[in-house]
């Protein structure tokens, strides 16, 4: 039987709780400035965006801002990562082998997001010719005139997104793994895509609710802070500690999908059942 949803978050809760200054120093290095900077970028964009707009401006705030919360995000789901998944077989870290983490998995994790925004920018540009090769198809050989028949277009781009609105959710929930597994497993590259695309069947319906969970108050969250400055510096917070349980879940859901599949080695598991008598943390 898969775990639900409740027991990813509160074996998250209670790995979390088990050293709250450890998490809560790393939420101030790394989740707070990305925060901060998000929620600063959306009202300074809308700022430069009112005419007269200066789209330089605009590229060189963009690049800053992505450079700058890259390096604080990759370095919070590094630490939070391997910490987590050390603290769930009751090998809790200390904070200094937790910053030490990122020299051994910056790289890897960077490599690999290239690999996967590759392999998805080929996958959207093949399907997009196939769209315009089947929009062509119908608007000059089959002489269809997009002026006189205003609801073609409408209909067009409906497709369009009921195709392409499937195919994210489906590559987001089959790549979700794949984080974690650089941090934990030491690999990069197309082993993490392949890893986590297998571990992934029979918990899709479970890491989707989480990741509609963790976006829906984000996005909330977000919206929210940009009606003033002022609630910047109130939600910003309050985001960082959504976005430590939100990177907590995926080593839990990690360690879920392994002992489902049968990889993980009894001795993973030995010293949190010696000191946990009831066995329901770990579905089966």
């Amino acid at each position: 039987m898969a775990p639900k949803i409740w027991d990813v978050l509160s074996e998250s809760k209670r790995i979390i709780h088990a050293q709250p200054r450890h998490y809560l120093t790393l939420s101030l290095i790394f989740l707070l400035p990305v925060s901060f900077l998000s929620l600063l970028y959306q009202i300074i964009l809308k700022q430069l965006q009112q005419p007269p707009a200066n789209s330089t401006t605009i590229i060189y705030v963009s690049l800053l801002f992505i450079i700058i919360s890259s390096i604080f995000t990759y370095g919070a789901i590094i630490t939070i990562t391997y910490s987590v998944f050390h603290a769930f077989f009751n090998r809790p870290i200390k904070l200094k082998e937790a910053i030490k983490s990122i020299s051994t998995s910056f790289f890897p994790l960077l490599a690999t997001n290239i690999v996967i925004f590759t392999v998805i920018f080929f996958v959207f540009f093949l399907l997009f010719l196939l769209f315009a090769l089947v929009f062509f198809l119908i608007t000059y050989l089959g002489h269809v005139d997009v002026q006189t028949n205003p609801y073609f277009l409408a209909i067009y781009y409906m497709v369009l997104m009921l195709v392409l609105f499937p195919l994210v959710i489906y590559l987001v929930i089959n790549l979700s793994l794949v984080k974690t597994i650089v941090v934990v497993e030491s690999c990069w590259g197309f082993e993490p895509l392949k890893t986590s695309w297998k571990l992934v069947k029979g918990m899709k319906r479970l890491i989707l609710s989480i990741i509609l969970l963790f976006g829906f108050l984000q996005g909330i969250l977000s919206w929210i802070s940009g009606y003033s400055w002022v609630l910047i510096f109130i939600i910003s917070p309050i985001l960082a500690i959504l976005s430590l349980y939100s990177i907590a879940v995926y080593p839990v859901l990690y360690i879920y999908c392994k002992q489902k599949h049968g990889e993980l080695a009894e001795v993973e598991f030995g010293d949190k059942i010696k000191d946990e008598a009831n066995l329901s943390l770990i579905p089966v």
